[in-house]
């Protein structure tokens, strides 16, 4: 059961979280002695920051009106096991050097940023010596392979898949029934669509 002194900081600090300011002072009134002697003896490095703490209390309060519930127990339990150690380590974090680390804060390492060098300026594509499936003279053969293969006759497509392959005329016109003089011509009208592309 809450003592009438318990009672009376519970109203207060409902009171405060719902934005009365003289609800403030009281529970400031009633509190601050508490938590300077708490400060004082949990931490002996806040000794000259030991109002900063008391500020960072109701700023925290301030911040997070939800987290208190009346229910689950005393605004002077709530403040002093929730509140104060967040307190603390605010006070404390602002006063360390820029690098450091404190419990709660961590300093993030840098993640490498990607980045690819460009030249400046910029060579033209011709001049850029490039060998293999990037290169301008692949992608311009790739493209031609594109354009004869939609234009080919299934026949066709026979016989660009066996010189693919590395297969002989002879080879390719055993595979289709067909007699090698006929494969030749195919490879003519071949070399044909390869000029006209």
């Amino acid at each position: 059961m809450p003592t009438p002194e318990n009672s009376e900081l519970n109203q207060a600090l409902v009171a405060f979280l719902g934005g009365d300011n003289r609800a403030g002072e009281a529970l400031c009134a009633g509190l601050r002695t508490t938590i300077l002697a708490v400060v004082r003896n949990r931490a002996s490095d806040l000794a000259n920051d030991r109002e900063d703490v008391l500020n960072e209390v109701f700023v925290l309060l301030m911040e997070a009106p939800h987290r208190f519930d009346p229910a689950r127990g005393s605004a002077r339990g709530f403040i002093m096991s929730t509140i104060l150690p967040d307190a603390m380590q605010r006070v404390r974090a602002k006063r360390a050097r820029p690098g450091t680390t404190t419990r709660r804060r961590k300093v993030s390492e840098s993640a490498l940023e990607a980045s690819f060098p460009m030249l400046d300026p910029v060579p033209a594509p011709e001049t850029v010596e490039v060998v293999g499936y990037g290169s301008p003279a692949a992608m311009e053969a790739a493209c031609d392979a594109c354009a004869i293969w939609s234009s080919a006759t299934p026949p066709l497509r026979i016989v660009i898949g066996g010189l693919m392959d590395g297969e002989a005329q002879a080879d390719i016109a055993a595979e289709m029934g067909i007699d090698r003089f006929k494969v030749a011509r195919m490879i003519k009208t071949l070399r044909q669509f390869a000029t006209a592309a």
